[in-house]
């Protein structure tokens, strides 16, 4: 069997050899008649090459003829487009439907072929662009041709006659996939009717006269929620109606006070078509995020929780504050091999350069206040005594010493620290900032995350892991107390700015403007409008 697979694969690198050095204006698919020969065959397809072998290794024959494949197609394409990744995609998705409408079958057929390998090339290569593709920067104009695996796998699903099965591990076999494909038809079937804005100035709370109330029935509903018939025959806001715009509010990441304020207002009047772009955006992110959940902790920044999951079930959820918009929490994929209990604190040089030098100009006890020693290096912590040093005259660019916080009351660590070694220097930590977890947003960090109940945390991994409570007490340790975990544990910090919950869309706040790319954008407009 591997020398079968080995021979095939040598083979078809020797027909794609050999197509290379073919002349377009010679191409099978102008000698079959399926394109005109007034048309070149590089300025109709993507991989011409690659469209060739497909056909000719499956004797010709057209390979789009089952509607439900069209349909499959067409639907991975749609996700895509609506996403506004590629113009490229959104002029492909309308010529295959012009053609369909138009009877064109061979056409239909060769640029679908084409498409797909396109698609299919997109998220092969998703992988490595992970953090750049779906987070505001969108596709280049032109990405590799798929590898050879993968077409492979193409042909195979062809040749088995197996093609919807392959379509579907392209995305609808994903249940968070089918959820927001599902959202996004009632949103797009809600985008129909004109539905006008809520416009009111001033704050709506119980027992005030309702302005609007159609427009405002009608906006709760589009954001899946039901409002009972008793209440809309009300012209006054009732405590009925309260709950149901609090959990509005809750779905939005707001206070769940029940006035309709502001930022109530904005959520409430937000673009239908706004959310299904940034419903199909997150689900193509969907495909990145990690499925299992036997032990794994999952940070969604946005909405600013933790969730820790141990054999399939949460075991652990907290609020966490992450990175200010000056200094993002990065999506990465770590691993947390230990706990620190009473963690001192290497104060990272641009906090101290930004941050705490700007301080002492005025004023100078905040380094003793706050615990914090002057040293010559990380490698060389020999204590400078920074009473003598004349900070109104510290130049923050040139400090040549390092700063580091000793455990205690003070330290910007808490506790517990979370130990997830990477490049980035990022980890979990406790805080001793409690007061800013009742914020609803909680971007405050320098980038590294501060989790609520850090102490019941620590002491659900001591469960999960198989250590002894009193392992994990801080009581009676020393600094820096390190317990290794017995078990690496994956950490992963995503993005996540919308997703689907017993059927409610939830929206939060794109915090660091990762959902929005306007070049992408209007390119694909700009495209959709040329294409036939």
């Amino acid at each position: 069997m591997t020398l079968r697979i080995k021979g095939t694969r040598w083979a078809i690198w020797l027909v794609l050899l050999l197509l290379s050095f073919a002349t377009y204006s010679q191409s099978m698919l102008h000698s079959l008649g399926w394109v005109s020969t007034f048309t070149p065959v590089e300025e109709t397809f993507r991989y011409p090459q690659l469209t060739e072998f497909v056909y000719s290794t499956h004797h010709h024959q057209l390979i789009w003829l089952q509607p439900t494949d069209r349909v499959l197609l067409e639907q991975l394409l749609q996700m895509v487009v609506q996403a506004k990744l590629s113009p490229f995609f959104a002029t492909r998705l309308q010529q295959l439907q012009q053609f369909k409408l138009n009877e064109q079958y061979y056409r239909y057929d060769l640029t679908a072929t084409d498409t797909l390998l396109a698609f299919v090339s997109y998220r092969e290569l998703l992988r490595e662009n992970k953090t750049t593709w779906l987070y505001g920067h969108g596709l280049p104009k032109v990405w590799a041709q798929p590898s050879l695996q993968t077409v492979d796998d193409f042909n195979k699903a062809i040749a088995q006659e197996q093609l919807s099965e392959y379509l579907h591990q392209l995305g609808a076999n994903s249940p968070a996939y089918q959820q927001y494909q599902k959202a996004i038809q009632q949103l797009t079937h809600d985008a129909l009717r004109s539905t006008p804005l809520l416009q009111h100035k001033n704050l709506i709370r119980v027992g005030e006269t309702l302005p609007d109330k159609e427009t405002l029935f009608t906006r709760l509903e589009m954001a899946g929620l039901s409002v009972p018939f008793a209440i809309k025959k009300q012209d006054w806001y009732g405590q009925e109606l309260k709950k149901v715009v609090q959990q509005f509010q809750i779905q939005h990441g707001l206070k769940a006070d029940g006035v309709i304020g502001p930022e109530t207002m904005q959520w409430l009047n937000y673009p239908l078509q706004e959310r299904i772009r940034r419903l199909a955006l997150n689900a193509e992110r969907s495909i990145l995020w990690p499925q299992q959940r036997q032990a794994i902790v999952l940070v969604n920044l946005p909405s600013f929780d933790l969730s820790y999951y141990y054999k399939g079930n949460r075991a652990f959820y907290s609020k966490v504050i992450v990175g200010k918009q000056a200094r993002k929490t990065p999506l990465l994929d770590i691993k947390m091999d230990s706990l620190v209990l009473n963690p001192t604190w290497n104060v990272p040089p641009k906090i101290m350069r930004e941050d705490i030098i700007p301080i002492l100009r005025y004023n100078p006890n905040y380094l003793t206040n706050k615990g914090i020693q002057v040293i010559k290096g990380w490698s060389n912590p020999v204590v400078i005594d920074h009473g003598a040093i004349q900070w109104h005259r510290v130049n923050p660019k040139t400090f040549p010493f390092r700063m580091r916080q000793l455990s205690g009351n003070y330290n910007a660590l808490g506790t517990y620290k979370f130990n997830t070694p990477n490049k980035r220097a990022i980890y979990l930590h406790d805080t001793p900032a409690k007061y800013l977890f009742d914020k609803p947003s909680r971007a405050f960090s320098s980038g590294c995350i501060r989790v609520q109940h850090a102490d019941k945390f620590a002491h659900t991994l001591a469960k999960t892991q198989g250590f002894r409570s009193n392992n994990i007490s801080p009581n009676g340790q020393g600094s820096n107390a390190r317990v290794p975990l017995k078990r690496r544990l994956p950490v992963h910090l995503i993005y996540k700015t919308s997703w689907i919950e017993s059927g409610r869309i939830f929206f939060r706040d794109d915090i660091y403007g990762y959902d929005y790319n306007p070049t992408v954008q209007d390119l694909a407009m700009q495209e959709s409008q040329q294409a036939f």
